[in-house]
């Protein structure tokens, strides 16, 4: 460490600087490059709206068949209330 200067290393962004210790300035700086660029962060997120598209249309289809399932046992059940002429038994009658 020189007397004129300090060195200082930024805990946040790695930066390492050079500080007068008689004005406070940064001198010189110098950051450390990101192994993260913009282009990768866009492929990522292009990556993920793809896959949540297709896991939208898959939930979408899941649903129009549990729809169209349901909407056929309830016509079942319609079709079949005529066999149930008499009506079902009351819990009081039992004892």
């Amino acid at each position: 460490m020189d007397k004129q200067r300090v060195k200082v290393v930024c805990p946040g962004c790695q930066t390492r600087m050079i500080v007068d210790p008689k004005t406070g300035l940064v001198i010189h700086s110098e950051s450390q490059k990101s192994a993260y660029s913009f282009d990768e962060a866009l492929e990522r997120e292009k990556v993920r709206k793809d896959k949540s598209d297709d896991l939208f249309a898959k939930a979408f289809e899941n649903e129009k068949e549990r729809q169209s399932s349901l909407e056929d046992k309830f016509h079942e059940a319609l079709k079949s209330k005529d066999e149930l002429d008499e009506p079902p038994p009351r819990p009081w009658d039992l004892d």
